[in-house]
């Protein structure tokens, strides 16, 4: 310790006198330092000068700009080619938050070319389901899908106790209900598909297949048109619900393991009712009238089986230019604070889920800032309730839209919906509410399927490649 203290005293003697050229050395020293100095004081008033506005003012931009800019409308989708492009910018945070940016654009795999009907089913081959319906297939991704997006154990818990309860009360010539048959077993069929069930499958194959059977079977007593009481205001809200589910069905099936002809028939014909009964404006009305308007709430589920007949890769002439029309519907329901109507313009809470979940199923990109202020209008008005004030049809629809859009949207939903899901479950395994009553003596079942949808809503499909 010595040795050391010696080779590097702390404290000298005395101070050795100052040599001349120190001095001229320390001057240049303090004349370098000054020029630097007065240098960074410059250039800090340059990138001060730079600086992007504030946050309000960035908002205040963004709110002007979307008044100011219609929303685009898309063009054609390319079978084949990956969407391409810049970033959009970051938008609202209290919609988008830190992690919501778009999801990248995958091109369709080769395998989902499953070209015309009459060659799916007769035999060879080994077609797996579209990659965006891959997360529900097995329970390991599931479950990992489950935990990366925020869902609880729980959540597949009660699913599954869901399933069997759905499963008990199943009709015996494979319907669900009475009041509306037709739109329960189309609903029933799409929560044993969304939890990855399908007509093979061990435990609830003959519980699917019976369910497929009795939608196919209406369709051939009513050519084509799936509907418990056709010429009814219900009858479009039931086809639409019911062509959805067997697309799925047929999305979902592999080559050669079942003779599912009926299916493609009856999907087809299903479809081509849809595309038949469009109105001028791009939207849907009661029992496929004709006219210059539309029903936003009917044309939700119109468009949820046009998603379905695109995933199927089947051939629809018109579909691709239909789809568009759809889109302009829907921009035309827009309100003034960014919400949509029921049959005209305005911004009505309990259909903007509809219009927003359109624009991302169809053309996000393009209309990224109507996306965002429905959004925006849906937490504003939902955020806060709980399940005395829920509305399940509602709800629905808002949880698949913050769900695809991500971000601090899906977090804030996401704390709120789950929670009183797994909160009001009864034991036996279903939901009852409410504001299902319009199913009349199906509300039970009503309240479930909805609810179930939801909690699946986590595997059911990968946003980014459900386009």
């Amino acid at each position: 310790m010595a040795k050391a203290m010696e080779l590097f005293p702390l404290y000298p003697s005395a101070p050795a006198p100052p040599h001349p050229l120190g001095l001229r050395f320390l001057g240049a020293v303090l004349l370098a330092v000054l020029a630097h100095l007065l240098f960074f004081g410059i250039l800090a008033g340059v990138v001060e000068m730079a600086m992007p506005a504030s946050a309000p003012e960035i908002q205040a931009f963004i709110e002007t700009e979307a008044k100011a800019t219609p929303a685009k409308v898309s063009r054609p989708m390319a079978t084949e080619a990956p969407v391409t492009g810049p970033p959009p910018p970051s938008l609202d945070f209290s919609v988008q938050g830190r992690q919501a940016q778009p999801s990248p654009q995958v091109p369709s795999s080769i395998g989902m070319q499953v070209g015309h009907a009459t060659q799916i089913f007769t035999g060879g081959g080994g077609m797996g389901m579209p990659l965006a319906m891959r997360s529900r297939g097995r329970l390991s991704d599931r479950i990992k899908s489950l935990t990366d997006k925020g869902g609880s154990p729980e959540a597949e818990d009660a699913v599954q106790r869901a399933l069997r309860w759905l499963a008990n009360v199943q009709n015996k010539d494979g319907s669900w209900g009475s009041s509306y048959p037709v739109a329960m077993s189309g609903y029933a069929v799409l929560c044993f598909l969304g939890h990855g069930d399908t007509p093979d499958s061990a435990t609830y194959g003959p519980v699917v297949r019976r369910g497929v059977e009795f939608l196919t079977q209406t369709s051939a007593k009513n050519t084509g048109l799936m509907a418990s009481k056709p010429g009814t205001n219900g009858a479009c809200y039931e086809h639409g619900i019911a062509t959805y589910a067997l697309g799925e069905v047929y999305a979902m099936a592999r080559f050669g393991q079942k003779n599912m002809g009926l299916v493609i028939e009856s999907f087809e014909k299903g479809v081509q009712i849809i595309l038949r009964g469009q109105t001028e404006a791009g939207g849907w009305l009661y029992n496929y009238n004709p006219g210059a308007k539309g029903d936003l709430s009917v044309t939700g589920w119109q468009y949820q089986a046009l998603k379905a007949a695109r995933q199927t890769r089947l051939d629809f002439p018109t579909l691709e230019a239909q789809i568009q029309k759809t889109e302009r519907f829907l921009l035309h329901m827009r309100g003034p604070r960014g919400g949509f109507g029921y049959n005209t313009p305005g911004d009505k809470a309990s259909l903007t889920g509809v219009g927003v979940l359109g624009l991302q199923m169809f053309n996000p990109q393009d209309n990224r800032m109507a996306i965002v202020e429905g959004l925006q209008l849906i937490l504003d008005s939902y955020g806060r309730k709980k399940w005395p004030g829920a509305d399940l049809y509602a709800w629905y629809y808002n949880t698949q839209a913050t769900f695809n859009f991500g971000g601090a949207a899906w977090d804030r939903w996401n704390a709120i919906f789950q929670k009183e899901l797994l909160k009001n479950q009864k034991p036996e395994g279903n939901w009852s509410h409410s504001s299902a009553s319009k199913a009349k003596s199906d509300a039970n079942i009503y309240g479930t399927v909805l609810c179930t949808l939801m909690l699946e809503v986590y595997y059911r499909y990968e946003p980014s490649l459900m386009r």
